[in-house]
């Protein structure tokens, strides 16, 4: 029978999550990151489907055989987390899975609904080719002034930008608490006067892998400011031994560049699929 289970019981997941290349999955299994969990079996756990909060969307892991996600996933999501995702005004289901042989569960689960597929590419750093493509003290034109800052607990605490809520936010996005952020990630941010322009910090961690997050303001970008924190973050992790994951879709063509710019390249594919909760 299907059942979500305890954070204190995620640990028995690990059998399942420790083979995936996945590390949100990880991430949400070892209680850094917020999520849920949900298993086949709770006394004999052979698959399982994670919610993963800082993604808004769900990874499937372990058995895709399991005979209660073939059988019974699809009432279970009708009756119990669909609602809850109508609840946040979310209007569709997102699943990412390891390969293929999910689709029979997916195609339960979807019903008559129509369900779409594509792939999404994570890039990891390849320590032979950091680039040095992109100086941290470019910028747009002379005249302007960026700062390249290290996120702390000072720069956190205080109001001193326009928009120090956007960081915030961001943060509050992906984890718990500020606190757990502050312990266990990091992040870099460009200031252009005022203002946070862009950010760029660890938005999950599994042992020594972060998995970026990154964003520019509209209005700032084209100015290489997204550039300047990914390569101030992934210096960092070359330093302190961390392995930093960029995870994007195919036709995000400047976030695959920005990738390739700070040295990372492509270490593994995986299939997203995805239906709409109004039809």
């Amino acid at each position: 029978m299907i059942t979500e289970i305890n954070k204190h019981d995620f640990h028995k997941v690990k059998h399942l999550t420790d083979s995936c290349q996945n590390i949100e999955v990880k991430a949400v299994a070892s209680g850094l990151n917020p999520g849920r969990i949900y298993v086949d079996d709770e006394e004999n756990i052979t698959a399982a489907l994670i919610w993963i909060h800082g993604q808004s969307g769900f990874q499937l892991i372990g058995d895709s055989r399991s005979a209660p996600f073939l059988n019974e996933l699809k009432e279970y999501m009708r009756e119990r987390i669909e609602p809850e995702l109508s609840n946040l005004h979310m209007h569709g289901v997102e699943i990412g899975v390891v390969d293929e042989s999910w689709e029979d569960v997916l195609q339960h689960v979807s019903g008559k609904r129509e369900i779409s597929s594509d792939i999404q590419h994570v890039f990891k750093l390849n320590p032979d080719s950091i680039s040095h493509q992109v100086p941290l003290d470019i910028c747009a034109s002379q005249d302007e002034e960026v700062r390249i800052l290290r996120i702390d607990e000072v720069l956190l605490g205080e109001r001193r930008y326009n928009n120090s809520q956007f960081l915030k936010d961001k943060i509050s996005y992906f984890w718990t608490t500020i606190d757990d952020f502050l312990q266990h990630g990091f992040g870099y941010i460009a200031v252009h006067n005022d203002d946070i322009a862009s950010v760029c910090f660890s938005a999950f961690i599994a042992d020594q892998t972060h998995a970026v997050d990154i964003e520019t303001l509209e209005v700032y970008r084209r100015r290489n400011y997204g550039a300047m924190v990914a390569k101030a973050f992934v210096e960092e992790c070359s330093r302190v031994g961390i392995h930093p994951y960029w995870d994007c879709s195919p036709d995000n063509a400047g976030s695959i560049r920005l990738a390739q710019d700070v040295g990372m390249s492509l270490d593994f594919n995986y299939r997203v699929y995805w239906y709409d909760l109004s039809t």
